[in-house]
């Protein structure tokens, strides 16, 4: 599915775009209206999300048309119908101070002096931490991650979970979880609460 949104710079918007991409959606977005335009003559999406206002700039597109209004909750409900995917809710919370929200792609972090901080984390590296905080403080092989987090068709190596923990650690270094993510070696790996 190709689904073209054309809005101004929301970070709702943002995360819906991010979590419509990680359900497999090729995702392209603008605020521009002349690009939009150029993009649905040769994308040829399967969808526009977009502001009424931009839309009335644009010619009338060859697809389906999603209004924008600044509610991302309605919106998800909205491509749901495109999306399936958008429909499966994965919210962990490990002692009160971490969240992983696998259907907006973000994981955040409410730090000790009260700051809420979070940052976006690619579909499989969320996948993996949400399987790691939902047995936090307790070792998970590499094993059972593979079976938990990778389809069995998907066949992954043993070395895959290594690659993707390391990617989630890079992800995570923003809100300074990374140290939390161990390695135990010869064992598997641990999501330590705070």
């Amino acid at each position: 599915m190709t689904l073209l949104s054309l809005s101004s710079a929301d970070p709702d918007l943002s995360q819906l775009l991010q979590a419509a991409s990680a359900s497999g959606a090729l995702v392209a977005h603008t605020s521009d209206p002349e690009q939009a335009q150029r993009w649905l003559d040769t994308l040829a999406p399967d969808l526009l999300l977009t502001e009424a206002s931009l839309f009335a700039r644009l010619r009338t597109p060859t697809c389906p048309v999603l209004n924008w209004t600044g509610d991302a909750r309605q919106t998800r409900h909205q491509l749901q119908a495109w999306l399936p995917a958008l429909q499966s809710s994965a919210v962990v919370t490990v002692l009160g101070d971490v969240e992983a929200d696998l259907q907006l792609g973000v994981v955040r972090h409410r730090t000790p002096d009260g700051l809420r901080r979070q940052a976006a984390v690619p579909a499989q590296e969320l996948r993996l931490m949400i399987a790691l905080m939902r047995r936090a403080g307790r070792v998970v092989s590499r094993g059972e991650l593979l079976d938990s987090v990778w389809p069995v068709h998907a066949k992954p190596l043993p070395r895959t979970v290594d690659q993707t923990v390391r990617r989630l650690r890079v992800g995570l270094q923003p809100l300074g979880l990374a140290e939390r993510l161990r390695s135990l070696r010869g064992l598997g790996y641990r999501f330590d609460p705070l």
